[in-house]
């Protein structure tokens, strides 16, 4: 019986692992590990980046944030400004050594291809020709850690439409942590759905098999007995 339940639940596990790998139809995602350069920076800092960056910036927190849809233009719009065609996050609440990953999910109909591009602090800076020691980082007290992300698109498909790399794009981006290699949230369904499928297992269909062979004992004793 215990060697049953292991046999099941791995199989189980198995199971949703391979659904869960296999959503990534019409995704970018990017995976990464904060390292000791990319420390947070202080309200000055951030208050500069800003309004270097075009558009300005979203911000992101680990362990997970799910954003709300955003347009963003493809590098081939011949009509759209730099602002338009970029799309900016800054990551907070990071902790060196731990794996996170940046999801985008679009609709395949759009036929475009996703970009994520990571900068530290200082790396923003020197794209704009900024001189870093302008600014003061910090790792703060509690050691999170903080990642600037650039998003771009650019359309990859093919359509009699015309002009239909001007089309703007909707997405959908999101901050998740990872816990033992499986982002956050496909744990948590894990952990709802294991009970679930075990309880089936062990618990309905043995009953549900009892009561058909109660049933099929029944009709074969009357047919004797006839």
């Amino acid at each position: 019986m215990a060697l049953r339940f292991v046999q099941a639940l791995l199989l189980v596990v198995a199971t949703l692992l391979c659904l869960i790998r296999n959503v990534a139809a019409n995704t970018c995602i990017r995976h990464f590990s904060p390292a000791a350069k990319h420390k947070s920076p202080d309200a000055l800092a951030l208050g500069l980046i800003t309004a270097l960056t075009p558009g300005g910036f979203s911000v992101l927190s680990a362990p997970y944030t799910l954003a709300p849809t955003a347009t963003i233009s493809t590098q081939q719009s011949s009509n759209a400004s730099r602002a338009e065609k970029e799309q900016w996050y800054y990551l907070d609440n990071l902790r060196l050594g731990v794996s996170y990953e940046l999801r985008i999910s679009n609709a395949a109909a759009t036929g475009v291809d996703f970009g994520i591009e990571l900068y530290s602090t200082d790396d923003v800076l020197r794209l704009h020709d900024k001189p870093t020691s302008s600014v003061e980082l910090s790792s703060k007290v509690d050691g999170k850690l903080a990642i600037f992300a650039k998003v771009t698109a650019s359309y990859a498909g093919y359509s009699t439409w015309p002009s239909v790399e001007n089309w703007p794009v909707d997405y959908v981006i999101v901050l998740e942590k990872h816990v033992a290699g499986l982002p956050l949230q496909a744990l948590k369904l894990i952990a709802v759905l294991v009970p679930v499928v075990l309880v089936g297992l062990f618990v309905a269909t043995p009953r549900l098999i009892t009561m058909i062979n109660t049933v099929v004992a029944e009709e074969q004793g009357k047919l004797k007995s006839s």
